[in-house]
């Protein structure tokens, strides 16, 4: 071992004279800002939001204010954003007066990244019939907007705009296993972020995402409340969009189809014994197509009022389709965070 304040080379990070960023170890950026303003032309610029009796549509994107920035640290990548947009748009009363406006969302940051941001519709005349509108749009038509920003968030979170440069780079890295566990990149969470193919690629992924594996995530939760309750936050659809707050579907019978998170988790139940135990077939659309896992969950009740939650999730690939290597952490951390947590928080069941 190097004593204190001797020079020890072994201990001495050397500058590659080639100049290569070995496995995304040191410090980069990317500056996203012109990616964010085309992809937020594309995602923005032309949403139905009211279909009738009145009718609304975006017409384009008129600004967007702020930094988005892509940052790669030990092939890590951590999406750094503020931002200001404003999108034009139009739209005629029931009775066919028109009216025009911009919608604007103030800010759209990454501290507020699981959450959608505010939505203020403007007006360059407050003449009756825009008026009307803006009401009709803040009431119904928010919904495609936060969709569009959703999937802006979760592209530019998953690395996109930085597949054919350093973030393609650290996810080849990971998936050919040229990295230290602690070098690997990001990989699908339980809120199942996907991102794009590299430029060029065939889509098909690295052969490590391919494989289904032996890793698994065991987890035991304890709940305050009855295990009934816990088992209809798994089989009950509003039960499932309230904790998820995003749409869900669930046809609850051995072989009936399941969809959490707007689609990014899908699979289907093989076993369902009410208020003691449900097994089920599990994907996020950020694995390969035909990769599955499976979950098994057990419920027992100890003593009235307080359930005990025994989780087997086994099956999960060495990567998803993109290279991301920590596939096992980022479900653990979607288990205990997006799923077992909130249903605490918005049931009233935890500690």
């Amino acid at each position: 071992m190097a004593k204190f304040d001797e020079s020890d080379p072994r201990w001495i990070v050397q500058a590659r004279e080639d100049g290569t960023n070995v496995n995304q170890w040191h410090w980069s950026e990317k500056d996203c800002s012109e990616w964010s303003k085309q992809r937020l032309g594309q995602l923005l610029g032309d949403l139905t939001l009211l279909s009738g009796p009145a009718t609304a549509k975006t017409t384009g994107l008129q600004s967007v204010e702020g930094d988005s920035i892509l940052n790669i640290r030990k092939a890590k990548l951590i999406a750094s954003y503020e931002l200001h947009i404003k999108v034009k748009w139009e739209g005629k009363t029931a009775d066919g007066q028109q009216g025009s406006g911009l919608i604007e969302l103030p800010y759209v940051a990454d501290e507020n990244h699981d959450e959608d941001p505010e939505v203020r519709v403007l007006l360059p005349d407050e003449n009756a019939a825009a008026q009307q509108l803006k009401a009709e749009i803040l009431a119904k038509g928010k919904e495609p907007i936060h969709q569009a920003i959703r999937t802006y968030v979760q592209e530019l979170r998953s690395g996109k705009p930085g597949n054919s440069s350093s973030a393609g780079n650290a996810a080849a890295a990971a998936a050919n296993g040229s990295g230290s566990s602690g070098g690997t990149a990001a990989a699908a969470g339980a809120t199942g972020r996907s991102a794009a193919a590299q430029p060029g690629s065939s889509g098909s992924g690295s052969t490590a995402a391919k494989k289904s594996s032996k890793r698994s995530v065991s987890l035991t939760e304890k709940f305050y409340a009855r295990r009934q309750d816990i088992y209809d936050c798994f089989t009950v659809q509003g039960r499932i969009q309230a904790f998820t707050q995003s749409p869900a579907v669930v046809d609850v019978r051995p072989g009936g189809a399941f969809s959490w998170f707007n689609g990014n988790i899908a699979g289907t139940f093989a076993e369902l014994v009410p208020g003691q135990r449900l097994v089920m077939s599990w994907r996020f659309n950020s694995w390969e197509e035909g990769c599955e896992s499976k979950v098994e969950i057990d419920l027992s009740e100890p003593e009235p009022g307080n359930t005990v939650l025994q989780l087997k999730h086994t099956g999960l690939p060495e990567a998803d389709k993109y290279g991301h290597g920590d596939v096992q952490e980022q479900v653990e951390q979607g288990w205990r965070g997006q799923i077992f947590n909130r249903i605490r928080a918005v049931f009233g069941f935890g500690v």
